[in-house]
């Protein structure tokens, strides 16, 4: 009987596609994330070129004026992939909204479908079946991320006056590896609370709230940005010292949960071409991550009503 099992499970990870396919919100959701992701790559080329023009523009004039002591242009020895910073602010935001349905679907469509039933009719534990689910949730979002790293690597050569080197390009893939650890956060959180929730609305609610957490109230808190400047290196904890007690205090409190915070330096660290300072970071993406996974297949065991198992 056993020997049913592991094709059991590759039956379920290949119905999560199937099913996420005819998901007419993912479709929505996915389009509009590779099309942003395409011309992600034309804006932040067309806004380096724009800063080089105004720089040499400037030093021209000045020449004019007999000045000829000018700094050097600050784009020169700047990693060419930070062309790509534009991809975080998706990543953060309509990334993880998909990474949420994925998982949110995933549990909600079989309870409404009543499948769970015939799923445990087969000699499957619900340990087995949770790894079933969030293999087929990752495998999903793998294939999202690669799709949307390739529209990358599409677009870059696209640009002929945008040259990567091959190394570049495996970084701009290292980049796209941090992304999808910091995104399954997101979609096994879909699943644990579509799991432990009876109602599809809060399931869907929750983990969205603790996205708005995430991506705007703790980096708010910690550092003192505005709520949509996780990028914005200027704080009022180091622009204002007097001002920046509260902030550090808050950062004590809320940095080692700052998902979003540990995702923008790593990602950063890629884009940048220095891969030396990731390994903290993503050390602890990867304890999320793992901690997420073993909660859903617990919450699974502990929520699943007899009603949801029973024909």
């Amino acid at each position: 009987m056993r020997k049913d099992v592991p094709p059991l499970v590759a039956v379920i990870v290949r119905n999560e596609w199937r099913a996420l396919l005819r998901e007419k919100t993912f479709l929505l959701l996915l389009g509009i994330f590779l099309t942003m992701t395409f011309f992600s790559v034309y804006i932040g080329w067309s806004t380096r070129s724009t800063t080089n023009a105004i720089y040499h523009a400037s030093v021209a004039y000045l020449a004019t004026q007999g000045v000829t002591n000018v700094i050097p242009n600050p784009l020169d020895g700047v990693s060419p992939l930070l062309v790509f910073d534009n991809m975080l602010i998706y990543i953060l935001l309509i990334g993880a909204l998909l990474a949420i349905v994925i998982g949110h679907r995933s549990f909600i469509r079989e309870r409404a479908s009543g499948v769970l039933p015939l799923t445990f009719v087969r000699p499957v534990s619900k340990a087995r079946y949770a790894f079933a689910k969030l293999l087929g949730i990752f495998l999903a979002l793998a294939g999202v991320v690669f799709a949307t790293y390739s529209v990358s690597a599409l677009s870059a050569l696209l640009i002929p006056a945008l040259h990567l080197s091959g190394i570049e390009f495996l970084y701009l893939l290292g980049f796209y590896a941090a992304s999808f650890l910091y995104l399954g956060i997101f979609a096994s959180l879909g699943l644990l609370f579509a799991i432990v929730s009876r109602n599809e609305s809060t399931a869907l609610f929750i983990p969205i709230l603790l996205w708005v957490a995430v991506v705007f109230i703790i980096p708010e808190l910690t550092t003192g940005q505005n709520p949509v400047a996780l990028l914005n290196p200027v704080t009022l904890a180091n622009a204002f010292p007097d001002q920046g007690k509260f902030f550090s205090l808050m950062s004590t409190i809320f940095g080692p949960i700052s998902i979003g915070q540990f995702y923008t330096r790593s990602a950063l660290d890629l884009l940048r071409s220095n891969g030396a300072a990731l390994v903290v970071p993503l050390g602890a993406l990867l304890a999320y991550l793992a901690a997420t996974t073993g909660v859903s297949a617990y919450a699974l065991g502990r929520h699943t009503s007899a009603n949801d198992l029973q024909l």
